[in-house]
């Protein structure tokens, strides 16, 4: 899958508005051709940019400057014109994905490509060079399988799905469509099953699977471990950032967010939409409620009740997180003045003795 500029797709700006709906305000020129996107921080002729932040803007006079802006509320900028959208991320993604189009892919086999022979393969899919399909493995319609992936026995890739290269899928994996899944990433590894025995540490066989949903992105490296029994399941819309280590067992609710380097221990169980913010861990077994914020580094090492905002180690509330990170950085002071309190009282009592 190649990203290609769109030339051909160049408009004016208030057609560009009409894209994203009825909601969308133009201020200023609406008859200005766009004709790609550009950061605020790298700004080009003809493009749009998104502002987030248009106060903060700073160009010296040297500076090329976009044909329009981005913007959530009306905010004059050297009189250029502006794009008035409620939630402006949004628009701007809607807007890439206008400019910029996927790379259209012919269905087929790469020579190089090990495929069993009973693997079913739709016929509007490809595989890539040194692909390796095992037995009873089922690849959907649209799928595209890059060079050097890995699709274990009697695993499935939904419609639509794309793997980059380098992507392992092991044995009695179920992945659902419109699936993204990034280089290094392995799903279906063992979980960390052992038990201590007279021999030393016994492996505990692993003989569940992984069930992926709809619209699933995984990220670089990350790795998601099959159930010692049962199914790891993974929700629809879930994304995964890099370097996530998801365990055996775990469940994973619809439309949450895991940021890179977060390890979840086994039969943790996340609901639907949480966000959990980057090197977060999670003790063995337990839930975290539907909708709540886990703050980046926290130790979560108790159940989590809905909608609830935490951080810190171990993970509380995240006020009172904050103020206990307060009160620890006044330790010194603190302990300084108790102990001329102590020297005081004894004096004190000294005196009066």
């Amino acid at each position: 899958m190649n990203l290609v500029a769109e030339s051909l797709k160049n408009m004016t700006l208030k057609k560009l508005a009409a894209l994203l709906g009825e909601s969308v305000e133009i201020e200023g020129g609406g008859a200005v051709i766009i004709t790609g996107v550009c950061s605020i921080d790298n700004p080009k002729t003809g493009h749009i940019a998104l502002a987030e932040h248009p106060e903060k803007i700073v160009w010296d006079k040297n500076t090329e400057r976009p044909a329009a802006l981005i913007v959530k509320k009306v905010f004059n900028i050297e009189g250029l014109p502006l794009l008035i959208v409620e939630n402006p991320r949004i628009a701007f993604a809607h807007i890439l994905r206008h400019f910029y189009y996927e790379d259209e892919f012919i269905g087929g086999i790469d020579p190089s490509a090990v495929v069993a022979s009973d693997a079913e393969i739709d016929a509007t899919s490809w595989i890539g060079p040194l692909a390796v399909l095992e037995s009873g493995s089922r690849i959907g319609a649209g799928v595209e399988i890059g060079a050097g992936c890995f699709i274990g026995e009697n695993s499935v890739i939904g419609d639509n799905s794309f793997l980059h290269p380098n992507v392992t899928i092991l044995r009695g994996v179920t992945v659902g469509k419109r699936c993204i899944f990034h280089s290094g990433a392995v799903i279906g590894s063992d979980g960390f099953g052992f038990t201590p025995s007279p021999e030393g540490n016994l492996k505990v066989m692993q003989v569940g699977g992984v069930q992926i949903g709809d619209d699933v992105e995984v990220g670089a490296n990350t790795t998601i471990d099959r159930a010692t029994l049962d199914m790891t399941i993974i929700g629809n819309d879930v994304k995964i950032d890099n370097l996530v280590q998801i365990a055996h067992n775990v469940r994973i609710g619809d439309h949450t967010r895991i940021a890179a380097q977060v390890g979840i221990t086994g039969r943790v169980t996340i609901e639907n939409n949480v966000v959990v913010a980057g090197q977060a861990g999670f003790q063995n077994g337990i839930t975290v409620g539907e909708g709540s914020v886990v703050g980046g580094r926290a130790g979560v090492t108790k159940s989590v009740p809905k909608h609830s905002i935490i951080s810190g180690y171990p993970a509380d509330d995240h006020k009172k997180s904050l103020y206990l990170q307060a009160m620890q950085k006044r330790l010194p002071e603190m302990m300084e003045r108790l102990e001329k309190i102590e020297k005081y009282l004894e004096m004190k009592r000294d005196c009066e003795v």
